[in-house]
């Protein structure tokens, strides 16, 4: 999961608000179906039916660093990574593993 951590005076100075950060990540980040293949009508025998999904369009920690969050009047843009460090961590910290007293992967 992409972890985002705000730089509260920045975020001050350019008068930016967290919801203006979700939303920003949310629609350029969007993940929408690509499709389904053999959806209705459907030709006699056909059986299953798939549904095609596109990968999100941001990968890594400089893709979301990107991420435009204003443009201004004079032509220059606040991005997320003036007003936050971007970090790759996992899902959730609430569990940890370990194989004999080592940390290991769950």
């Amino acid at each position: 999961a992409m972890r985002l951590w705000v730089k509260p005076d920045q975020l001050a100075k350019l008068n930016i608000t967290i919801p203006e950060i979700i939303n920003a990540v949310n629609t350029q980040n969007a993940v929408n179906p690509a499709g389904t293949i053999g959806a209705e009508p459907v030709p006699p025998g056909q059986e299953y039916t798939y549904a095609v999904r596109a990968q999100g369009r941001l990968e890594n920690v400089e893709d979301f660093g990107k991420i435009i969050l204003r443009a201004n009047p004079d032509g220059s843009i606040v991005r997320v990574s003036d007003v936050a460090r971007m970090e790759l961590g996992a899902q959730t910290y609430s569990q940890q593993g370990r194989l004999t007293g080592k940390p290991a992967v769950l």
